[in-house]
């Protein structure tokens, strides 16, 4: 299956229309966003306000937080050892006994 979908996009890449196609499907997705949102905007936003959800938010919130700071933390450690042979292990040290 992941070859297929590789084959496919490779494909999809030398074709003659990718640029226009990207385009397309980047404006169709924009107003695809705009119409949710007018629709289902007032109701997501009173949602957002009980208790229920500004646990979620809360939780959302705090797993971006810590993507951006595992993602930080990799290209620090891609900077300092890109010079070097070794292979970067992230956590190694949190391993260590």
């Amino acid at each position: 299956m992941k070859q297929l979908i590789k084959t496919i996009h490779s494909k999809l890449k030398d074709w003659y229309y990718y640029q226009e196609l990207k385009e397309l499907s980047a404006a169709a997705f924009a107003i695809f966003i705009v119409w949710f949102l007018y629709n289902y905007g007032k109701i997501i936003l009173d949602w957002v306000f009980t208790e229920k959800g500004q646990l979620y938010t809360v939780f959302f919130m705090a797993g971006v937080v810590i993507c951006i700071a595992i993602k930080m933390y990799y290209r620090v450690m891609v900077i300092k050892y890109h010079d070097k042979d070794t292979q970067i292990e992230l956590f190694s040290e949190l391993n260590k006994e």
